[in-house]
């Protein structure tokens, strides 16, 4: 009898350590279900880098064979509504001075339908991809015209809008005297002006004659409607800070692999 007990202690302690390697494994695999769902869903969320190849961009690269293009990410890159929830983001702002054109990837969760239904009293949930977008600059001018190219992944569509005719170089010469306010180096050289007489911003050098750069579009923001409610006099759904000239643009290098050559991505006339 004392060999029967011995054999079905050992048996019973087996179970437990069978059980522990269950419950382990069983965890181990919870853990990691949670990751990476964690992780794919962060995925879903960034959009795919590309640079839009338009035949003004092919036309620059085939005479002089480079093209400086410019990086900035959005400060203001979320749209939330009245009840807190996500709507629209921003990201990835290129810009190209050759070509005059600008990009921006714009990306909105499908259930942003649903708002747009009960926002407009529609009687049905609005197709996808039926917002409309514009440029609207600090000195009141708007591009209305684009093209686009998009794509769906998972809960969220993302959206490459290119508008073209932009120009961000655009000034005009201020003279300042030295009781202005003034940024200046460690030496006390005036190295740029703060704010001109009307309060626009001004972050760049001046010429030796005490000239500033005034540039007539230092803030450009992305506007959304609805495309069947579009209304300029009307709050838009979402006003995003696309470009914001007090924070550096960044020359973007290796832009030969952000160019669409494949064709992946088509481009679409808005």
């Amino acid at each position: 009898m004392a060999e029967e007990y011995t054999d079905y202690e050992g048996m019973q302690a087996n179970s437990h350590k069978v059980l522990k390697t269950v419950l382990k494994i069983i965890l181990i695999a919870l853990i990691l279900f949670v990751f990476g769902a964690i992780l794919i869903r962060s995925c879903m969320r960034k959009p795919q880098k590309h640079i839009l190849y338009s035949d003004a961009l092919k036309t620059v690269l085939s005479e002089d064979g480079d093209v400086d293009i410019y990086y900035q990410t959005p400060y203001d890159s979320i749209n939330r509504n009245d009840a807190g929830t996500f709507q629209f983001s921003i990201s990835d702002c290129y810009y190209i001075p050759k070509t005059r054109q600008l990009q921006v990837t714009v990306r909105y969760n499908l259930a942003v339908l649903e708002d747009a239904k009960e926002k407009y009293s529609l009687k049905e949930t609005p197709k996808d991809d039926c917002f409309d977008y514009s440029l609207l600059f600090e000195d009141g001018e708007r591009i209305t015209d684009y093209s686009y190219s998009s794509y769906i992944s998972g809960r969220y569509r993302f959206i490459y809008l290119l508008f073209d005719n932009v120009d961000l170089d655009e000034y005009t010469l201020v003279h300042y005297d030295p009781s202005d306010a003034a940024v200046t180096d460690s030496s006390g050289k005036i190295i740029a002006h703060e704010t001109d007489s009307n309060g626009k911003n001004i972050l760049y050098e001046t010429d030796e004659n005490g000239n500033a750069k005034v540039y007539t579009r230092t803030f450009v923001s992305l506007e959304t409607y609805y495309t069947d409610d579009v209304d300029y006099t009307k709050q838009p759904l979402s006003s995003l800070l696309v470009f914001n000239r007090m924070y550096n643009f960044e020359r973007v290098n290796n832009y030969n692999k952000l160019i669409d050559f494949d064709g992946k991505f088509p481009i679409f006339k808005s």
